[in-house]
């Protein structure tokens, strides 16, 4: 894929993008034009002479969106404080492997390592498997 094609098909993906908004709200206008009517409002002690159904409907469906977030604010608080804790011990666990590492490896004095484990115990006593793979 060329520059090129990833740019069509980005713009691409915001053109329909605006589509589905242009058409969203389309269909808000509408809805907001055909409810037009007033209502009264009766909560508790409280009521609300004259208010359009539109406005009534929009205002409970933010409240629907906004009182679950709001009911969950201190979970989202604590989960990043464990995150941003487990973040520093990472990196702390990190520098620490870093630092017993860099104490413990040595390199071989050719600057190639070499491993005899890894080939003793696939060839034996097969001196030509130990310089030769196969």
């Amino acid at each position: 894929m060329t520059q090129e094609d990833s740019r069509d098909s980005g713009r691409n993906g915001i053109s329909i993008q605006l589509v589905l908004v242009l058409v969203l709200a389309v269909l808000l206008v509408i809805f907001t034009l055909q409810n037009q009517e007033k209502v009264s409002l009766k909560l508790f002690f409280w009521t609300i002479r004259e208010i359009p159904v539109v406005l009534l409907i929009i205002v409970c469906l933010l409240l629907g969106y906004l009182i679950p977030y709001f009911s969950l604010i201190s979970r989202i608080w604590k989960l990043k404080s464990e995150l941003r804790q487990t973040k520093l011990e990472k990196e702390e666990l990190e520098e620490s492997v870093m630092v017993e590492t860099d104490v413990t490896k040595r390199p071989d004095p050719e600057g190639i390592p070499f491993d005899d484990d890894d080939y003793s115990s696939r060839s034996g006593s097969n001196i030509s498997g130990r310089f030769f793979r196969e």
